[in-house]
């Protein structure tokens, strides 16, 4: 009976986060009609933005505590409500994200842009990074675009185009309608869009998980943050992380600038976001279970920070430490013992903790999907079977090492597969960088610090063919989970899921990011055949023949090597014009 019970609070979990694209759908004053071509793609992009239910609990935690704000933004300025889930698809609700294009904030405006809607940009402030004014701006900016087009759905289309390129694009019959199909034809981004508003409209007015709300202050002119902290007895890191707009000094006397101040407790009912999404006949939905089934489900960010913080690392359950533990205290956190702790960590007896690192509460894994890593300078094979959660003795064997083997800064090491015995070991050249570097190494609200002489080498790719070959990304001082999406024109929750990542804050520099979908996704959407290799052919025109490249064809095949055989059977991808 137990497990009956325990598998249906699963099934419950499982289906908590699926939404069901409506065949219609009402937004603003307009009715939106969905072909079933439509409704399949945008209910793709719906699975996807609900596959992870830790990152979609971070973004409904972030968007509840910042549409009160938006709401009011829109509404004083008649900007239909929906459009609010604009700023999660734009920015995921980071206050200092920025794009490749040197788009900034949480609506994701260029320094000229945001001049133009009245938002102040200059070496003291920068108000793309402060939601109230960013939201008001994006308010005038679409509002601008509706005077042009007086129709939402080519408003928000124009918020990505901008309205020079949606003027190739828009219907002029379609303007003041107050019906319209959406089909193959629409823009991606209008489709994306509202894969964004179905996803997130149910959670919609959810308290935040450690019920944070934000109050606002907009009489702090002249004051520095310090003095608002203090003010409002408020934690003074806190009002620095939820206002970044402010770069240094006080705040400015010039206009009114609204200092946001975090707050525990209920908030107002002004301060509650609001569902006034309409859609025709909802889909039924089942309510999330308020406990969590599993301590793995807990993350940082969405936890109270007395209990344990255990993440899913690379799909292996880890705990981070904190300055003063040892051994004792994370295996009586994690519930284990302390040896088998130390043989799930590769740590012998006389093995101390390291304070901020991750150490896995189960059996790390034989490999990683990662293929391959590049050592920095002062790494240890023991670092790397950290980072990636490989077994430390598997780790070495793949490379062909023992567990006491030095590391040469440079080295190429493999960790999906064992380097065949005939392949000399690899070196990438590491360059050397000035020391104390202050970089932003994920899409965290913390810049991180450090300290290191290795500069990580990413090639430089320029042109959209040369990004779709790329499968593997180094991550660079300075660029964020997001940003990285935006360059491969990915989503940020696959990559979350190709990586196994549990939130975009777990990215590190110099740690390797797959861009591409894996070979095991792309094997359940696709047909597979058998390819019996003839005298005379080469692996580069076997790929042509099946429109494939080679690396998706070495990977499909498990091989390491180009050298072919005749008349062994190589797994290729069934295509239409083969």
């Amino acid at each position: 009976m137990k497990k009956i019970l325990s598998l249906l609070t699963l099934f419950v979990a499982s289906i908590a986060f699926s939404q069901v694209v409506p065949k219609d759908m009402i937004f603003g004053e307009m009715r939106l009609h969905f072909t079933e071509s439509a409704r399949r793609q945008i209910q793709k992009d719906v699975d996807r933005l609900t596959a992870s239910q830790t990152y979609y609990s971070i973004l409904v935690d972030r968007m509840n505590l910042y549409f009160p704000i938006i709401e009011r933004a829109f509404k004083e300025n008649d900007v239909p409500d929906e459009i609010k889930f604009l700023a999660i698809q734009e920015s995921a609700l980071i206050s200092d994200a920025v794009s490749i294009a040197n788009a900034v904030g949480f609506w994701q405006f260029k320094d000229f842009t945001a001049r133009e809607v009245g938002l102040k940009v200059d070496r003291n402030v920068d108000e793309r990074l402060n939601i109230v004014s960013a939201s008001y701006g994006a308010a005038k900016y679409l509002n601008a675009n509706n005077f042009f087009y007086d129709n939402w759905i080519y408003s928000v289309m124009a918020y990505n185009t901008g309205r020079g390129g949606a003027e190739k694009l828009v219907d002029k019959s379609k303007f003041g309608a107050k019906k319209m199909t959406i089909d193959n034809k629409t823009h991606w981004y209008v489709k994306k869009f509202l894969a964004h508003v179905i996803a997130f409209s149910p959670e919609v007015g959810l308290p935040h998980s450690e019920n944070i709300w934000l109050d606002e202050d907009d009489k702090a002119k002249g004051m520095p943050l310090s003095g608002v902290a203090k003010k409002h007895k408020v934690d003074l890191e806190l009002v620095k992380k939820y206002n970044k707009w402010l770069k240094k000094g006080s705040v400015p006397k010039d206009k009114n600038y609204t200092v946001l101040i975090p707050k525990k407790g209920s908030p107002p009912k002004r301060l509650v976001a609001s569902k006034t999404n309409k859609a025709e006949k909802p889909p039924k939905r089942i309510p999330e279970p308020k406990a969590k089934i599993y301590p793995t489900e807990i993350t940082p960010g969405i936890t109270r920070v007395d209990k344990a913080t255990i993440i899913p690392l690379n799909g292996i359950p880890s705990i981070l430490s904190k300055e003063f533990d040892d051994v004792h205290s994370l295996s009586a956190r994690s519930g284990i013992s302390e040896t088998r702790f130390r043989k799930y960590n590769d740590m012998g007896p006389a093995d101390k903790i390291i304070p901020s690192e991750f150490y896995y509460v189960k059996k790390k894994k034989g490999k990683s999907k990662i293929g391959f890593h590049v050592t920095k300078k002062g790494e240890t094979l023991w670092d790397v079977s950290q980072q990636y959660g490989i077994q430390l003795g598997k780790l070495a064997k793949k490379n062909g090492m023992s567990i006491i083997d030095e590391l040469q800064a440079g080295r190429v090491l493999w960790l999906k597969k064992t380097r065949p015995s005939d392949q000399a070991i690899e070196y990438h050249q590491i360059e050397d960088v000035q020391p104390s570097i202050v970089a932003l190494a994920s899409s965290s609200d913390e810049r991180v610090s450090y300290d290191d002489s290795d500069e990580i080498i990413v090639p430089v790719v320029d042109s959209s063919e040369e990004l779709k070959k790329v499968s593997i990304h180094t991550v660079a001082p300075g660029e964020s989970l997001w940003a990285i999406a935006q360059k491969y024109d990915v989503l940020m929750e696959d990559l979350l899921r190709w990586n196994e990542l549990p939130d975009p804050d777990a990215l590190r520099i110099g740690q390797n990011v797959r861009v591409k979908v894996p070979v095991e996704e792309v094997i359940q959407t696709k047909t597979i055949s058998i390819h019996r290799v003839s005298p005379g052919e080469t692996l580069y025109g076997i790929s042509r023949k099946y429109e494939m490249t080679v690396d998706e064809l070495m990977e499909l095949n498990e091989m390491s090597s180009t050298d072919l055989d005749v008349g062994i059977e190589l797994k290729v991808y069934e295509c239409a014009s083969c």
